[in-house]
This record gives C-alpha cells, structure tokens and sequence, in this order.
C-alpha cells in the first residue's frame, strides 16, 4: 500500500521530522510520502474564495481520477481510532492506496470536497493548519499498531 498526504501549506515547519519519524514507523510494505503543495500568496485583490479555488485546483491536478482521496475538514465525519484502522485493513485487503488531503489555512474548495471519497474531521475544535500531518501521521501508525497487536496503542 502507498499513502500519500497531499498538504497545502506554506513552508518547512518545525514538525516535519515528527511527522517523518512516525512514516517511517510503517512497514516496508507500506510506503508513504508527504507531498506539500503552495499555499497562494494572500492578498487585497483576491477574496478568500479565488484564494480557495486556487489552491483546490492546484491540489486536484496531484490526483488522478479513480484514486481514493480522503479529504480532512472541520465539517467531515468523526471516526474513532479503531474504526479508523478498520479503514487501513480496508485498503489493505483491497489494494487501495488512499491519499489524504490536508487543505490550506482557508479550507478546501467546494470542488475537492466534492471530489472527495470521504471526508474526514479529526476534531471538532480548531487545530493549527501545521499540527494536522502530525495527527494524521500518527493516527496512521497507531492504526497499523491495533492490525499487528503492537502495544503502543493503550484503549
């Protein structure tokens, strides 16, 4: 299986090796990579909503057609940690490599949620926009470790 996260963001943060580390955890046979795409430079003549479609067009040319996107946004549906890895042993019994897709400070566009397999909120409350691929990451190895009944997740 290959993971992809596809984030729209500004630049290098001080997570990245957070993020790395718990990639890297996956097994061998589980490839990921973290793809991060511009965010559009704001400015008085734009409106949120030309920043938004921007950005949504650019993250939409990263997918082809029949690739299974989950999309994170506030406004997605809440899963617990087990139904989440429930999802991985989906996609690794039917050889789907999901791509996740992690939107700008804005949000995603109306056309990449429409785009969109599911759409996943990992929380209810407000997370900064550089803490997501951190929580994703990590929620990716804890579900591999609840498949392989490795004691790093504690219910």
């Amino acid at each position: 299986m290959n993971i992809k996260i596809i984030s729209i963001a500004s630049k290098k943060t001080e997570y990245e090796s957070i993020i790395s580390d718990y990639l890297r955890r996956l097994p061998p046979q589980i490839t990921s990579e973290h793809i991060k795409i511009p965010i559009v430079r704001r400015t008085k003549k734009q409106s949120i909503n030309q920043i938004i479609e921007a950005e949504g067009n650019s993250f939409l040319e990263k997918i082809a057609e029949r690739e299974t996107l989950i999309v994170l946004d506030q406004r997605g549906r809440s899963v617990s940690t087990n139904e989440f890895s429930n999802w991985m042993q989906d996609w690794l019994d039917n050889a789907i490599n999901p791509i996740f897709g992690i939107g700008g400070p804005d949000g995603f566009s109306e056309s990449v949620l429409n785009r969109a397999d599911k759409i996943l909120s990992l929380s209810s409350m407000t997370l900064p926009h550089s803490l997501v691929p951190v929580i994703l990451a990590e929620q990716l190895y804890r579900s591999w470790s609840i498949l392989n009944h490795l004691p790093y997740h504690r219910s």
